[in-house]
C-alpha cells in the first residue's frame, strides 16, 4: 500500500521538482486551463471561505455576476482543496502542485485498497503494482492540471469495495456515502462513475448470483442504495441542475448521428508508451495506456478456462461497449452528458483503464503454467501495435521512434515474466513490482515532456501588480459596488484571483445570456467565456465601470510605446478613450483612471429600452439605440457619426475592384508582407472608434495605430468596436494591418466618430436618474431610486439570473428582463422607492430538505445494520427490519 501511494506521489513532486518548479527555480506546474482558469476559482475558493461566504452562491466577479453553486460543484468541492490554505498569496501554485500528488498518490493507495480484498487472492506485490499502474495511469498523466476530475478518479476504487461490502452484508453505510462524496466532489465526474458502477454492478454478479432471485434482490438493493446516495449529495445536486439548465446545459445535442467519430485502428498508436502531445489536449482518441503487463492481463482474462464462461460473457459485453464508447458518437455523448467536450475527448476514459486492471487482477491469480511457445503467441498483439503504429509514424507526430522501442522493450519483458510467474523465483515479485512502476513511470515521463508549462514570475508578478492596482482602488472608494475595467489581462477570471468586480470570465458554467450580450454590443465573447476588452464610453457607462486600470508603458495615449516594453501585465487592449477619465493614481506599472461618466448598478430611465429590438453585426448602432431608448428622448440623438471616405493606401497587395473599406487583398508578392493603411484627419478630439467583422482574422495580422502596434483580443464571434484615437484634433489618424499570408478578407469594417457631447448631455441625464446601493452582499442588494413620468422604470446591471427575488417598497414583485439580461421593473407610481434584492439558488433549499431525509434514513440504516445482518435486503422498507 505504502508503495502504491508513493509511487505516484513522488512521480509528480519529482518530475515537476526536476523540471525547477518554483520555489526550486522559476518554472510552474500551470499549463493550457490550469493556469488560465483554475487557478484564479483556487484562490476565490480561498477568498469566499475566509472572507464572504455568501458568493458560494452568487458572486459579481463572475463577469457581470453569476451564480457560483454550480462552479463550485463543478470545480472546488473537493475536500482536499483545504490544503490550499497552508499556501498564501502566489505560493498557490505550489499547493496546486501538492494537490496533484496527493490525488495522484490517493489513486494508487485506493486502488491498492480494493485489490487487497481476501477474495481477490493477489500478493501483495500485484496489488502494489497493479495499484501503481492505476495511479499513473495514461488519463491521470495527462490530466493532472485538470485537478477538479481527479477526486472522482481515486474515489471510484473505494465505491466498488464499498459495492464489494454491500454484497457481504458489511458496511452497509459505506457505499451510500462514499457515492455521495463522489457526486458533491464533482458532478461530472460523479456521473461517469455512476454509469461504470453498473457496468461493473453485472459483472460482479455474474460472478456470485446463481438464481434470478438473487439478481433480482441485488439489483433492488444496489438501485436504493445508489438513489440513497444521490438523495445524500442532492444538497448539490439540485441546485446544480438548474445552474446546468441556465448555463452548460443549454448546448446539449438534441440529435443523435450513430456513426465512427474515427476509424478505431487510430486507438493502437494510444497502446504505445508516451502517446501524447499537445495538440491531442483539443483533438485526439483517449488515453488509455496502462502498461504492458496490464494490457496482456485483459487477453489472459478471456482466454483463461477457469473463468465460467457467463462471467466473461458479462466481462466481454460490458468491454465491447467501453472500447465503442472511444469511437462511436452515441455512447461517447451519452458518458459526457450528451455534450460534445470543448478540449479534453474521452474524459471518462479512467474507467477503460481500471476495467483493464480489475480483469487482470481478476485472472491473475488463475494463471496457468505457460510455454515459451505460447509466450511467442502473446507477443502478437504488441506486434500488431507496434507494427501498425510504426507503419503509421510519419502520421502521427504524438509518437517518437524512441517510445516504439521502449514499448516494444515492456511488451518483451511483460511477456517473459508471464510466463515464468509459476517458476518460483525469489526476484519474480521484485521484477513485476519494478517492471510496472518503470513502465508506467516511463509513460508518464514522455507525456509530460510533450507540454509546457508557464513561468512562476509571469504569474506572481502580474497577480501582484494587479493586486497592488486593486487595492488602490478600494482605498481610493469604499463605495459597496463598482466595476473595474482593464487594459491587460493575464485570464479572463483575473478578478476571481485578486478580489473585484470586472467584466471578463471562462468558465463551463456560465449562463450564455452574457456571452450573447457581448455579442450584441460588440465585446469578444464565445461559449462560456466573456472579454471586456473592446468597451466603449457607452458601455462602461452602462456597466458601471467606474475604474479603469491601463498598463503605464504601453498604452500612453500621446507617447510612443512598443507591446515588449512591459511584458509583465500582458497589454490586450488598446483603449485611447481613456484620455477623457481623469488619473487618480499612478503605480510603477499600471495608470488608475477613474470613470466620471459611469452609471450606478440601479437607475430609472424611459420604458422603451424594455421592449429594446437587437440590430444583429451592428455594435455600435446597437449602442446608439440603447442610450436613446434610456433616455427617451423624442428626437433621436445620432451619437456614432460615420465617416465614409477614408484614405486607404497599400503596400504589397492588390484588391479586386476599387478600393473599397471592405473586401479581399491579395498579397503579390510571396517573399515580403503586405499592408493595407486607412486614415483620416480627426477633426475634433472626440473618440473615434472601428467595427472589425466577424471573419476577421486578428490572429493573422499585425495592427498598428499611428505606426505603434497595438493589441486587439483575438477571439470574437461577432463585430467588435475597435477604440481607434481619442483627442487626435487635426491629426493624421492611421490604422494599418500587416500579414504574410496570400490573402486576407476586410469585413465589416465601417469608422465612427462619437459625438462627445451629446453622448455627455445623455449621460447626465441617466445619472440625475441614478439610484443609491444602501446595502450590499453579492446576494442580498438594498438600494434606493426615484422614478418619474418620464423615466418610470428602474434598470439594473444586475445579471437576471434564475434565483434572484426582489421586494419593492417592501413587497414582493416580479421583475422583468432588461436587454434580454439584466433585471428591471417598473413601479406602478413615480416616486421614491427602496429595492431588495435577495438571490436564492433554484433548487438549493428542495435539495438541502432532500439531503437532511436522506441522511436520516441513511442512520437507520446504520443502526439497523448494527444490530443484525441479513443476505440480501431488497429495500429499506420491507416489513421485517429484523433482516438486516
Amino acid at each position: 500500500m505504502v508503495w502504491s501511494f508513493l509511487v505516484p506521489f513522488l512521480f509528480i513532486l519529482g518530475y515537476f521538482a526536476i523540471l525547477k518548479a518554483w520555489p526550486l527555480g522559476n518554472q510552474s506546474v500551470m499549463t493550457v486551463d490550469l493556469g488560465q482558469q483554475y487557478i484564479d476559482f483556487f484562490a476565490y475558493f480561498k477568498k469566499t471561505l475566509a472572507s464572504h461566504p455568501e458568493t458560494f452562491f452568487y458572486s459579481f466577479s463572475k463577469g457581470l455576476g453569476g451564480e457560483m453553486v454550480g462552479t463550485f460543484a463543478y470545480y472546488l468541492m473537493s475536500p482536499l482543496n483545504f490544503l490550499l490554505f497552508l499556501f498564501p498569496g502566489t505560493s498557490l501554485s505550489v499547493g496546486v502542485w501538492l494537490l496533484m500528488a496527493v490525488k495522484l498518490g490517493l489513486a494508487g493507495l485506493f486502488a491498492c485498497l480494493y485489490l487487497r480484498a481476501p477474495k481477490r487472492r493477489l500478493a501483495p506485490v500485484a496489488q502494489a503494482a497493479f495499484a501503481t499502474a492505476y495511479g499513473l495511469c495514461a488519463y491521470l498523466i495527462v490530466n493532472h492540471y485538470n485537478v477538479m476530475w481527479l477526486d472522482g478518479v481515486y474515489l471510484l476504487p473505494l465505491v466498488l469495495l464499498s459495492l464489494d461490502w454491500q454484497r457481504e452484508n458489511r458496511y452497509l453505510w459505506a457505499y451510500p456515502l462514499l457515492l455521495a462524496i463522489t457526486f458533491i466532489t464533482n458532478y461530472y465526474i460523479g456521473y461517469m462513475v455512476a454509469l461504470f458502477l453498473v457496468l461493473y454492478w453485472f459483472w460482479y454478479q455474474s460472478q456470485f448470483a446463481q438464481t434470478w432471485a438473487q439478481w433480482w434482490r441485488g439489483a433492488g438493493r444496489f438501485a436504493w442504495t445508489s438513489l440513497l446516495g444521490a438523495g445524500l449529495s442532492l444538497f448539490m445536486l439540485l441546485p446544480t441542475f438548474f445552474a446546468l439548465t441556465d448555463s452548460k446545459g443549454t448546448y446539449t445535442v438534441r440529435a443523435i448521428h450513430w456513426q465512427f467519430e474515427y476509424n478505431p485502428l487510430k486507438l493502437l498508436p494510444k497502446m504505445v508508451s508516451g502517446a501524447y502531445s499537445f495538440d491531442q489536449m483539443s483533438s485526439g482518441q483517449a488515453n488509455i495506456y496502462t502498461t504492458m503487463i496490464i494490457g496482456l492481463g485483459v487477453i489472459l482474462y478471456f482466454c483463461n478456462r477457469w473463468l465460467p464462461w457467463r462471467e466473461k460473457i458479462v466481462a466481454g459485453l460490458v468491454s465491447l461497449f467501453l472500447v465503442a464508447s472511444l469511437f462511436v458518437e452515441p455512447l461517447d455523448l451519452l458518458w459526457h452528458g450528451f455534450q460534445f467536450p470543448v478540449w479534453y475527448p474521452y474524459r471518462f476514459s479512467f474507467v477503460v483503464s481500471l476495467w483493464a486492471i480489475l480483469l487482470t487482477a481478476r485472472v491473475w491469480p488463475l494463471l496457468p503454467h505457460f510455454s515459451w511457445r505460447q509466450g511467442l503467441l502473446m507477443a502478437i498483439p504488441g506486434v500488431i501495435v507496434i507494427g501498425y503504429s510504426t507503419v503509421q509514424l510519419a502520421n502521427l507526430e504524438f509518437i517518437h521512434p524512441f517510445a516504439l522501442i521502449v514499448t516494444a522493450i515492456f511488451a518483451v519483458a511483460s511477456i517473459a515474466l508471464v510466463v515464468t510467474h509459476d517458476r518460483q523465483w525469489r526476484w519474480w515479485p521484485a521484477a513485476l513490482l519494478i517492471l510496472v512502476s518503470v513502465d508506467i513511470i516511463t509513460n508518464g515521463v514522455l507525456s509530460l515532456n510533450q507540454l509546457s508549462y508557464i513561468s512562476q514570475s509571469d504569474y506572481a508578478n502580474y497577480t501582484n501588480n494587479l493586486q497592488a492596482a486593486v487595492d488602490a482602488v478600494k482605498q481610493e472608494n469604499h463605495s459597496p459596488f463598482y466595476r473595474i475595467g482593464k487594459t491587460f489581462e493575464r485570464t479572463k477570471d483575473d478578478a476571481m484571483q485578486t478580489d473585484f468586480f470586472g467584466g471578463s470570465h471562462f468558465n463551463s458554467m456560465m449562463e450564455p445570456r452574457q456571452p450573447k450580450l457581448y455579442d450584441e454590443l460588440g465585446l469578444p465573447a464565445g461559449d462560456g467565456q466573456i472579454s471586456y476588452t473592446n468597451g466603449t464610453m457607452i458601455t462602461d457607462a452602462l456597466l458601471d465601470m467606474q475604474y479603469y486600470l491601463q498598463d503605464t508603458k504601453s498604452y500612453s495615449v500621446l507617447q510612443d510605446h512598443n507591446l515588449a516594453a512591459n511584458p509583465i501585465m500582458f497589454p490586450n487592449a488598446y483603449r485611447p478613450d481613456l484620455a477623457f477619465y481623469p488619473t487618480q493614481k499612478k503605480l510603477t506599472l499600471t495608470t488608475i483612471h477613474k470613470n466620471p461618466y459611469a452609471l450606478p448598478l440601479v437607475f430609472s430611465g424611459s420604458s422603451r429600452a424594455l421592449h429594446h429590438t437587437q440590430l444583429p453585426n451592428y455594435p455600435l448602432s446597437e449602442q446608439e439605440a440603447l442610450w436613446n431608448e434610456l433616455t427617451g428622448n423624442k428626437n433621436w440623438q445620432n451619437l456614432f457619426i460615420p465617416l465614409l471616405h477614408p484614405t486607404i493606401t497599400t503596400t504589397n497587395t492588390r484588391q479586386d475592384g476599387e478600393n473599397n473599406v471592405s473586401g479581399t487583398y491579395y498579397r503579390r508578392n510571396k517573399e515580403k508582407e503586405a499592408t493595407v493603411t486607412y486614415s483620416f484627419i480627426a477633426t475634433t478630439n472626440d473618440p473615434f472608434y472601428v467595427t472589425f467583422g466577424a471573419n476577421l482574422p486578428v490572429k493573422d495580422l499585425t495592427i498598428r495605430v499611428n505606426n505603434r502596434e497595438v493589441k486587439q483580443y483575438d477571439t470574437f464571434r461577432s463585430p467588435v468596436a475597435f477604440n481607434l484615437a481619442a483627442r487626435q484634433a487635426g491629426r493624421r489618424v492611421t490604422l494599418s494591418f500587416t500579414f504574410n499570408s496570400d490573402s486576407v478578407t476586410f469585413d465589416g469594417l465601417a469608422f465612427y466618430r462619437l459625438d462627445m457631447a451629446q453622448f455627455v448631455k445623455m449621460d447626465r441625464q441617466l445619472q440625475q436618474q441614478g439610484g443609491t446601493v444602501t446595502g450590499f452582499k453579492q446576494n442580498q442588494i438594498q438600494a434606493t431610486v426615484n422614478t418619474t413620468k418620464k423615466a418610470p422604470t428602474i434598470y439594473t446591471t444586475i445579471p437576471a439570473s434564475p434565483g434572484w427575488q426582489l421586494l419593492l417598497d417592501g413587497q414582493p414583485v416580479k421583475t422583468k428582463e432588461f436587454l434580454k439580461s439584466f433585471l428591471a421593473v417598473t413601479p406602478k407610481k413615480a416616486g421614491r422607492h427602496t429595492l431588495s434584492f435577495r438571490y436564492v439558488a433554484p433548487g438549493w433549499r428542495v435539495g438541502v430538505t432532500g439531503s437532511l431525509l436522506s441522511l436520516i434514513l441513511w442512520l437507520l440504516v446504520i443502526v439497523l445494520s448494527r444490530r443484525r445482518h441479513s443476505p440480501i435486503v431488497s429495500s429499506p422498507f420491507e416489513s421485517s427490519l429484523t433482516r438486516w
